[in-house]
Formats: C-alpha cells, structure tokens, sequence
C-alpha cells in the first residue's frame, strides 16, 4: 500500500477530512489531496507533520507491512530454567518486537530483579497464582491473584514472592527486557 494511501485510511479511520488536516499540519487541501492520490511525494518534514496530527507513528507510513503475527503455541514457548529458581515463559514473539510477555513461576523466598532495578518502558504485572509484594520508592502493595499493577520501569521497582507457597505472574515490558531472578536472602 502506498504512503498516500495509507495516509487516506488512517485520516478516514478518526472522520478527519482533508480540510481538516490541511488545517492542522499546515499543509494545502490540494497538496495532500495530491499526495493521498499518489500524484506527488511529499517531504519527510510534511509526513512527520502528517504523523504528529493522526497521532500515527511514522514508521506505520514507510513500512510494507508492520509485521506479520507470531503465534507463540503453548507446548512451543521459550523457557529459560535458572539453577534451582523459578522457571521463565516468554509467552510473545521472541525477537524483533516493541512488547515482551512473560510468564514466571517465582518459587517461595525469589524475586524478579536483582534488588531493585530499573529499565526503560513500562512495565505491567499480574498475578495469576499466588501473593506477590510489588515495591517502587514509597510504595507497596500486596497484589493477590487477579491483582495487577502497571507501572513507569525506568524508576527503582522490585517483584518478589514473600510468601511460603509458589506464585505466578504475568510480566508485560516495553521495551524487552528480559529480567534477572535472584533468591530474597532475607523472606
């Protein structure tokens, strides 16, 4: 699909129409008429304006296809096993992608991160079994089964199972960032 194309779709995907974007961007009703009808190219300022105004990133313009789904199946996953620790499911794509999912199992007395850490993105957290302690800065919460947290990852943050029993939980970052499991010294 081309750039003036794709333009067009996602322009009529808000109801936004020509005039209006003209209007925002600055640009001319008949420049982007011309541009959505592929009769003219347009400047990477005039499609950073474009991008900005329906709130699209630009690289959704400049690439043939975003990228095509990867089914991860359940008996298929990546699994990273640590010596005597809990067991690590990456439940999306392995590589290439702006989202990593994980699945971990965090045995009694572990934590996932090595003390408190950080990383850019954010992160998102469920319980799917168990009771976990989710600390950043001054705040703490005992999240349950069901509970879930979202949270900005590039401040101090820890995940730990302060509990005698197993607990699993559902870890959500962007950017990737695989992260390290280490024992709690002190439950």
């Amino acid at each position: 699909m081309s750039i003036g194309n794709k333009i067009r779709n996602y322009r009529q995907q808000i109801d936004m129409n020509i005039s209006k974007l003209a209007e925002e961007t600055g640009l001319s009703c008949g420049f982007i008429s011309q541009v959505e009808n592929d009769k003219v190219s347009l400047s990477l300022e005039s499609l950073k304006k474009i991008s900005s105004t329906l709130n699209i990133p630009i690289k959704n313009f400049l690439e043939d296809q975003l990228f095509k789904p990867e089914l991860v199946r359940k008996n298929f996953r990546p699994k990273l096993k640590l010596a005597q620790g809990p067991e690590i499911e990456v439940l999306s794509a392995a590589f290439g992608r702006q989202l990593q999912v994980l699945m971990v199992d965090l045995p009694s007395g572990y934590q996932a991160g090595n003390c408190t850490h950080t990383h850019d993105g954010e992160e998102f957290i469920t319980v799917i079994n168990g009771r976990v302690k989710i600390t950043q800065g001054d705040f703490t919460s005992i999240l349950e089964q069901g509970d879930s947290i979202h949270l900005d990852s590039s401040y101090p943050h820890l995940c730990q199972n302060f509990d005698d029993i197993p607990a699993k939980v559902l870890i959500a970052l962007t950017p990737p960032t695989l992260l390290p499991i280490c024992k709690i010294e002190d439950i």
